[in-house]
């Protein structure tokens, strides 16, 4: 449990330090200035951005389900595993299946 916990603290981090560079990107962007360097870093901080964000909502899910619980193998685990690496494939899909036209 420690793990988790130590991971959620981590991916949190990162998560907040993506979404700020992500949404100054967005907004510089969306303000003309440097454009084609915001189009680059926007379409570069999205599959960082999306991984992080799996790994903070999925680790959050997953203390919050084990919460008071000292098991380190339940069914749970797998299960938020499996959907969150499924959802991590779909953003992976859409982005190179799908490029933005900005």
């Amino acid at each position: 449990m420690n793990t988790t916990k130590n991971l959620h603290d981590v991916s949190a981090v990162l998560f907040f330090i993506l979404a700020f560079a992500y949404v100054a990107v967005a907004l510089a962007f969306r303000n003309d200035y440097m454009a084609s360097l915001m189009i680059f870093l926007m379409r570069l901080l999205d599959v960082p951005f999306a991984l992080t964000a799996l790994l903070y909502g999925g680790s959050g899910l997953y203390l919050q389900v084990n919460e008071g619980k000292e098991e380190a193998d339940s069914a749970w685990g797998y299960i938020i595993f499996a959907f969150s690496l499924l959802l991590f494939g779909l953003v992976i899909f859409i982005n190179f299946a799908f490029p933005s036209q900005l």
